[in-house]
This record gives C-alpha cells, sequence and structure tokens, in this order.
C-alpha cells in the first residue's frame, strides 16, 4: 500500500509498504479522506520524542476493509471514522470514565502507525459508524469536534454569557460555534484577519484583533476558551476573565509560563484543563449531522500525500485553518 512515512524529523518519504494485517479484535480501514492536525505538525519537527518511521495522522474518514474474527456489529463496506486515542481500558482512570488521560493510552499516528495510507487497523472499540447522509468531508471533522464537545461538557456557557475564545484556528472555530449554539454571546480572539472574518461569519458577536487594545475587555468574560497553544495565553486570558469566571484550556503550549496567581485568587476563576475526549464520538457525529456546526468554512484546501511533505514545512501559514488530505 502507499503511504507517507515520517522516516526522520522533518522529513516525510511517500512509498509502497506492507498492508496491516487484522487482528482478532481489530478493523482494517481502507482511507479515503484525512485531516491534518496540529499535533502533525509537532511531530514532524519532532516535538515529540518517539521512534521512528511512523505513519502520521489521526483524523480520518473511510470504509471497512476487513474485521477480525472477534468483532461484532461492524460490517465490510460500512463508513467509518476512528477515535484515535487507544487506552488501556484497565488502568483506575480508565474505569472510572477518564481514559483521556490514560497513562498508557496509545496515540493513532505518534505511537503507531497512522491514516496518512491507504489502509489503517485499529482496535475495533475505537471504530464508529458514519451515516451515509454525512459526506466524507463533513464527517473527517468528528475527531476535532469531539475536543470541543468534551471542553463543552467540562465547562458549558449559559445563554447570556460573555464568552472569548481565544485562538481562531480549527479547534477555537468549532468550539465558538458549540458555544454559539448554546445562546452565548462569543467574542473571538487571533492575530490572522482571515480567520477573524470566519469567526464573524460563523457566528462571533466581536472579534479582538492585533490592533484592538485588551484593556478595554478586562474583567469581562464569564466563560473563556483557551485554544492558542501560545504559552503566554494563560497570563492573557486571566485578566480578561470576569470575577468568578471560568477558564478551560485545550491546548499544549508545550513550555510553561508564569502566570498572576493573585488575579486567580482575587477573582475566585476557575481554571480547568480539557484534554482530548472519552465518550464524545457520538454525540459530535449527531452535531455534524444537525448542521450546528459548519465545517465547509474551516476546510481551506487539499493536500495529497506526495505534498505532505512541502505542506509540512509552511503549516503554520495564518491562512489555513484546516487542510484535507486525499488518500
Amino acid at each position: 500500500m502507499k503511504a507517507a512515512i515520517l522516516t526522520e524529523v522533518g522529513k516525510i518519504v511517500v512509498a509502497d509498504t506492507n498492508m496491516p494485517s487484522c487482528g482478532r479484535d481489530e478493523v482494517l480501514i481502507r482511507v479515503k479522506l484525512g485531516g491534518i492536525c496540529g499535533s502533525d505538525h509537532t511531530l514532524y519537527h519532532g516535538r515529540f520524542n518517539v521512534p521512528l518511521p511512523v505513519i502520521p495522522g489521526h483524523e480520518a474518514i473511510g470504509t471497512v476493509e476487513a474485521v477480525g474474527a472477534e468483532v461484532t456489529g461492524i460490517e465490510t463496506g460500512q463508513r467509518v471514522t476512528i477515535q484515535p486515542n487507544f487506552s488501556c481500558g484497565q488502568c483506575a482512570l480508565c474505569t472510572s470514565g477518564h481514559g483521556n488521560i490514560c497513562p498508557s493510552k496509545i496515540r493513532l499516528g505518534v505511537d503507531t502507525n497512522g491514516v496518512f495510507a491507504e489502509f489503517v487497523k485499529v482496535p475495533a472499540r475505537y471504530v464508529w459508524k458514519v451515516p451515509d447522509t454525512l459526506p466524507d468531508e463533513v464527517a473527517v471533522f468528528t475527531e476535532p469536534l469531539s475536543v470541543g464537545v468534551h471542553a463543552m461538557r467540562i465547562t458549558a456557557p449559559n445563554p447570556g454569557d460573555n464568552v472569548l475564545i481565544f485562538g481562531a484556528g480549527v479547534m477555537g472555530l468549532l468550539v465558538l460555534q458549540l458555544a454559539v449554539s448554546r445562546g452565548a454571546r462569543v467574542t473571538a480572539c487571533d492575530l490572522a484577519e482571515k480567520r477573524l472574518s470566519l469567526a464573524k461569519q460563523l457566528g462571533a458577536s466581536e472579534i479582538l484583533g492585533p490592533d484592538t487594545s485588551h484593556e478595554t475587555f478586562l474583567n469581562t468574560f464569564d466563560v473563556i476558551y483557551e485554544t492558542s497553544g501560545v504559552s503566554t495565553a494563560l497570563d492573557k486570558v486571566i485578566r480578561l476573565a470576569a470575577p468568578l469566571g471560568k477558564i478551560v484550556v485545550l491546548s499544549l503550549p508545550g513550555k510553561d509560563h508564569a502566570i498572576p496567581i493573585d488575579m486567580v485568587v482575587r477573582k475566585e476563576l476557575v481554571i480547568r484543563g480539557s484534554l482530548i475526549y472519552t465518550d464524545e464520538f457520538p454525540e459530535a457525529i449527531e452535531i455534524l449531522q444537525s448542521g450546528k456546526v459548519k465545517t465547509g468554512p474551516l476546510a481551506t484546501g487539499r493536500v495529497s500525500l506526495s505534498g505532505l511533505d512541502q505542506f509540512m514545512g509552511a503549516f503554520a501559514s495564518p491562512e489555513r485553518v484546516k487542510t484535507l488530505v486525499e488518500i
């Protein structure tokens, strides 16, 4: 099969490789369309300490090619998407419903070969059926939307709340739409004009751009979702949060930064981390079917497997939101 293989840091090679064999409790999927995530970029540039080579990619839609002997409820030919973090299912965190923070979880496209290939195999319990009415280019957003749905379960705004989305990349724009659907008044903050324009198009009442003074918005927001991944972001959003405000951090900046802890105490702020998802995939699929979240404006480009290496070198362009990978 054809696969895009990360052979060394900063180098992806498209090559023929052996098709994975399907274990007794596994499903073999023919990948049709993938999505590029920030973590793929992180892996490409060597910021994950994992053995190479590996086939990257974890966001995908495809069809079932084969099922293992012990698999039930999944049939060949069905359209499916993949929940790409495989927890152990046995530790205290897993058995209490927090498999997302399982210390032994295996990350598809990082710890094991991922979806930027013609075929991928995954454990059957992490495969979700996709309705035939949901187009591939929409269904491929199930995984990132599940991240947003999980954040909403941790802290959801009430109708009328002032909400700030700090970072209007794909995750921020998905969370923005979820907040708008709950009746919140949403402000989006970003440095890229195109992303701010998309935020307005998708329901933001106000935008904070590079020329906007944050001083005007100090102590304003009831709920803040930090999706930028900038190391100084938490310091900034603490100042923008209203007294008794709630801050949900979805991003991983990669390095620490000092925060005004006195302000956290004096305003009685609540700061929560939100890591990927647990059982949110079915809800994300339902939301995509309902049309409450629009993905068309977020898909700002496509690339083939052969173009992945060149694309990754220029991934950080602010004009891009989500690039899809044609397999």
